[in-house]
């Protein structure tokens, strides 16, 4: 600052700035700016504490919604993936049949279907319902006949076995050799006891029946072979066998109701000649069923048809997803709760900051900087709840996953909660909370950028 010096008689002379001394200044950010506003707005003044209040509790509902989001999906969609799991260890990827009853199966049908692209193993097979008995109880049951030396790459049913003639199986050697020991006859325990074909049985049957390996049990047809009997009844047709394993699937249907026996026993026990139902394939992919299953029905040709796990289970995994959603839509009102505690956290932004949104549009603001800032406020609370959520989601899962959550096997085919973290599901939740923040904030701040400066003004 420099004073020119005053003439002699002459009034004072007034001093000259010189702003070329000063250092230059940075073009602002309007977007810093708005963004400071809205943390501003979010601080509580005095006699403000009830809108903090609402704030923290904002940021509470969204964290509680997503978190518990979260870990619903991640269960569901373990419930769902163990059960998908444990349908196709005991079924095929993929089935051939032929319309009209059974296909003959050869080395050169085998090497065919084997040679579509996408197709692992195959395997024949043979199955009918049967009634079943020992000495001790009856049930009914599917009596699969299978090819003990194709069937153990395309199931999981060799791997699933737990007891053999010997004791527990508790190698991959152990269940082989009892495996591949299911086309041998199988002598007696005791020296009056004939040599008898073997058959594989679940868990839970040999519970029913009271039986172990070892024991002998009988297989009944009950409409036999297509003889008649004096009343024209049909026949039924009895042969007995002897329990070679006891397998365990975790699934309480499959462990009560299959069986497996050699196919060229199935063949004689049902009178089917050469003929088995279909064949079994093992795929590389299983989300790739529909094209594979296409190509079989192309390289084979009509009658035969092909069927895989996702149209046979159809009405299972849609409940399962509807299940998904519907458990979805029911928590996420969680987070719409959330919002609305949002929205009414605005609201009394707008009313407890009239003067200040004032005096913001005399100094030259415009209506969207003012909608933009209250914006930012709840995209702030928003924010803040979806990253505190998705953590603490996480969080639940892995200590879900990890402490496995005991359940009640009475009642569930489980003995604890599954748990699958899927990234991509806990994105899409994190998203839909932080639209439904950005929503919430709409009209709020809509009201705050056409509030006019004398109106906010006018009581102060």
């Amino acid at each position: 600052m420099t004073v020119e010096p005053p003439d002699q008689g002459a009034p004072p002379a007034r001093p000259v700035l010189d702003f070329g001394a000063l250092p230059p200044v940075g073009e602002g950010s309007a977007l810093g700016a708005e963004l400071s506003l809205a943390l501003a707005a979010l601080r509580s003044g005095a006699g403000e504490a009830f809108i903090g209040i609402v704030s923290v509790l904002s940021i509470v509902g969204v964290v509680v919604g997503v978190a518990l989001l979260d870990a619903v999906v991640a269960v569901m969609t373990g419930f769902e993936v163990d059960l998908r799991d444990k349908i196709l260890g005991a079924n095929a990827h993929v089935v051939v049949m032929r319309f009209g009853g059974g296909m003959e199966v050869d080395d050169a049908r085998l090497a065919t279907i084997e040679g579509v692209d996408g197709v692992v193993h195959a395997a024949p097979f043979t199955y009918n319902e049967v009634m079943i008995r020992s000495r001790w109880g009856t049930s009914g049951i599917i009596l699969k006949g299978i090819d003990a030396a194709r069937t153990g790459a395309v199931t999981a049913v060799r791997d699933q076995l737990t007891t053999g003639l010997d004791g527990a199986l508790e190698t991959d050697a152990s269940r082989q050799a009892v495996f591949l020991a299911l086309d041998t006859p199988i002598p007696g325990r005791f020296q009056d006891d004939a040599t008898l074909p073997p058959i594989l049985i679940g868990s839970e049957l040999a519970d029913q029946l009271q039986v172990m390996p070892g024991d002998q049990v009988q297989v009944i047809n009950p409409i036999g072979n297509g003889d008649r009997g004096v009343l024209g009844m049909p026949s039924p047709t009895f042969r007995n066998l002897r329990v070679l394993g006891v397998f365990h699937s975790g699934m309480f249907e499959y462990d009560t109701k299959w069986t497996y026996v050699g196919v060229p026993f199935a063949q004689d026990f049902f009178q089917t000649g050469e003929t088995v139902a279909g064949v079994e394939i093992r795929v590389r992919d299983i989300d790739d069923v529909d094209r594979v299953a296409r190509d079989l029905e192309a390289a084979l040709g009509h009658p035969h048809y092909a069927r895989h796990w996702r149209n046979m289970n159809q009405a299972l995994f849609e409940a399962l997803e509807l299940e998904k959603v519907v458990m979805g839509l029911i928590l996420g009102m969680i987070v719409v709760v959330a919002g609305l505690l949002i929205v009414s956290n605005l609201y009394m932004l707008v009313l407890t900051k009239r003067r200040e949104i004032a005096i913001l549009k005399a100094m030259g603001a415009g209506r969207g900087t003012i909608a933009r800032v209250f914006v930012w406020v709840g995209a702030i609370i928003g924010v803040t709840g979806t990253v505190g959520g998705t953590l603490l989601g996480w969080l639940l899962c892995l200590g879900l996953e990890r402490y496995e959550y005991p359940l009640e096997t009475d009642v569930y085919y489980l003995s604890s909660l599954p748990v699958v973290i899927q990234p991509g599901a806990m994105a899409v939740v994190a998203v839909a909370a932080l639209v439904i923040c950005f929503l919430a904030t709409l009209a709020p701040a809509l009201r705050a950028s056409g509030l006019h400066p004398v109106d906010g003004l006018r009581d102060e």
